[in-house]
């Protein structure tokens, strides 16, 4: 399981190649300061022993300076060590984050759904952030302190060979406990990313539903579901930081167990004559950088046990397969193009991962090009999900659905959906100006091209109405504008796209039936050539489409049009006179 993890933080040392440099000058430089630190206590025991004890003050005179040189060139390359890990480590962490977004921009929405939004923006920032940390750490501090116990221990051996014998039975000792710390802790991180992945999204369901959990005063629920995600997330880091705290004493009596033993025996050795005052205070400095640089070793062990863990969640999304179309475009470089717009569902059905039971059964229809096909069901019949294998956000299980006789898995991504437009009943638009909006698809478009489609939107009067027209900044998913407003400024930006294939999802249910009418008169007019596919729950969104589904239980129950629909479907039937009554 370690090593599973190890190789997958390894892994991620691809994103140093480009700073291969400064990856390699950090701990060079670290090298030189800790040299120059080394060199310290010889100084120092030099000055003990022919100066303060022989007496020869000009012995300090002359050491001295070497010491101040040491230390300046000690300073140079810490300050260097700095800048080129510093260098290294923010490069790395701002391609990885990189690669990752772009990732999760390629990942089909089955894989989005399976990772949560919460956990995916978790791992792009904290866990990225974590992995940064660490390369910071190897290159700086990590480096330091195993070049100090390297040279302490390799200088303590110089001084007094018979001492370090104390050191030989302290190091296999500390680094057993340090082994078993981290096997330990590496599961606790992970469960606390986990915890927090649960608090983060409960976050972002609250915040993005916030109008919703105060209509319904549901404020002490909410409080009450964060409370019990966060307290998850208290419970875990405790359990993971009662692990950590220990390491410190534990090893700090080790440590302080050395030096002592260090004392008694190194008196002894001193008092018969085999070792000097000065090399007695050299030993015991360089066995004091060595434990503690070891005790801070154990730490930075378990700083590396949580960047395991987050290499671990990252790896698992650059891991994912990449979508079938992705494969099948790079091994058809000839992918077809959609001409006229003809679409064929062949005996389609379909089901979400993890579930047995179908939500498409069955479905068979040919669409021609340029006709507009209404779809009407009651909540749960599968509409939104029927148009979503269109596009391919998700995949058929069973069956084939056909463009232009074309297999759309023989379809670029780019060709498909740049010649599908598609409109949701949740608006989403994004911070910036109207005019960036609109233009989303086509950030070339010209005034004239935004304007005109905004006026086929019925979104041209609303916006010359506003202070700044199509200037005007709109705030997070467009929250200074009503629902119809916003569903308005979609489908311009649709409209403007003018595709082979149009998708329009419920999209006018916020608006009035007098400017869902007008929007529909344009669309007839722009779309003419385009082939339509309308879902909604007004009949009278979908009473003039050519031909219109019912669907039941994700089966076609029926299919007509609005006046043979009236006599031969039972739920249309229903919804035609509810609504007329209404």
């Amino acid at each position: 399981m370690m090593g599973d993890r190890g190789g997958k933080l390894l892994k991620l040392t691809r994103f140093l190649r480009k700073y291969w440099l400064s990856a390699v000058l950090a701990p060079l430089f670290m090298l030189l300061e800790v040299f120059m630190d080394l060199l310290q206590p010889q100084f120092m025991a030099s000055i003990v022993n022919d100066g303060i004890i022989a007496g020869d003050l000009t012995a300090i005179a002359s050491t001295a300076p070497k010491m101040l040189i040491a230390a300046l060139i000690g300073l140079i390359a810490g300050v260097g060590c700095t800048v080129f890990s510093t260098i290294a480590s923010q490069n790395f962490g701002a391609d990885l984050r990189q690669e990752l977004f772009q990732k999760i921009q390629s990942l089909s929405l089955r894989s989005l759904d399976r990772f949560g939004s919460g956990s995916i923006v978790t791992r792009l920032t904290g866990d990225v952030t974590q992995i940064q940390s660490l390369v910071l750490l190897l290159l700086r501090v990590f480096a330091r302190s195993s070049f100090i116990i390297i040279g302490s221990l390799v200088m303590a051996f110089v001084i007094s060979p018979r001492l370090s014998i104390i050191l030989l039975a302290m190091i296999p000792l500390l680094a057993l406990f340090l082994i078993i710390t981290t096997r330990i802790t590496v599961p606790l991180f992970s469960m606390m990313q986990h915890r927090l992945d649960q608090v983060n999204t409960v976050m972002q369901e609250n915040l993005s539903g916030i109008r919703v959990v105060k209509a319904f005063v549901r404020s002490d629920y909410e409080e009450e579901r964060f409370n019990e995600t966060n307290s998850n997330l208290l419970h875990a880091s405790l359990k993971a930081a009662k692990i950590v705290a220990l390491n410190t004493p534990l090893v700090s009596i080790i440590l302080n167990f050395s030096i002592v033993a260090a004392l008694w025996y190194g008196g002894m050795l001193t008092e018969h004559g085999a070792l000097s005052v000065g090399s007695l205070a050299a030993f015991l400095t360089y066995i004091t950088q060595l434990l503690f640089s070891t005790l801070g070793l154990g730490n930075q062990l378990i700083a590396i046990s949580r960047a395991k863990a987050s290499a671990d969640r990252i790896n698992e999304i650059l891991e994912v397969p990449a979508d079938k179309w992705t494969a099948e475009r790079k091994a058809n470089e000839q992918s077809k193009k959609i001409q006229a717009g003809r679409i064929t569902f062949d005996h389609v059905s379909f089901s979400y991962e993890g579930s047995e039971k179908n939500i498409l059964h069955d479905i068979d229809l040919d669409i021609e090009p340029g006709e507009t096909i209404g779809i009407v069901g009651i909540n749960g019949s599968g509409k939104s999900t029927l148009v979503s294998l269109i596009p391919r956000f998700y995949e058929a299980t069973e069956g084939m659905i056909r463009i232009d006789s074309h297999p759309i898995n023989e379809i670029a991504s780019v060709e498909l959906h740049g010649q599908i437009g598609m409109v949701l009943q949740q608006a989403h638009l994004f911070s910036g100006t109207i005019r960036e909006n609109i233009s989303y698809g086509k950030p070339d478009a010209s005034q004239d091209e935004i304007e005109a489609a905004a006026k086929a939107a019925e979104a041209h009067a609303f916006i010359m109405k506003l202070e700044n027209g199509y200037d005007t900044l709109l705030g997070q998913r467009g929250v200074n504008l009503s629902g119809g407003q916003k569903q308005r400024l979609s489908i311009a930006r649709t409209l403007l796209l003018k595709p082979k294939i149009v998708i329009l999802d419920d999209c006018t249910s916020a608006v009035d039936l007098r400017t869902d009418l007008l929007i529909r008169k344009s669309l007839q007019e722009i779309m003419k050539s385009s082939t339509c596919l309308i879902i909604g729950q007004r009949i009278a969104s979908v009473q003039q489409a050519n031909r219109i589904i019912v669907l039941e239980d994700g089966r076609i129950t029926a299919i007509g049009t609005h006046q043979e629909l009236l006599e031969q479907s039972k739920l249309y039937q229903k919804m035609a006179f509810s609504q007329q009554g209404a």
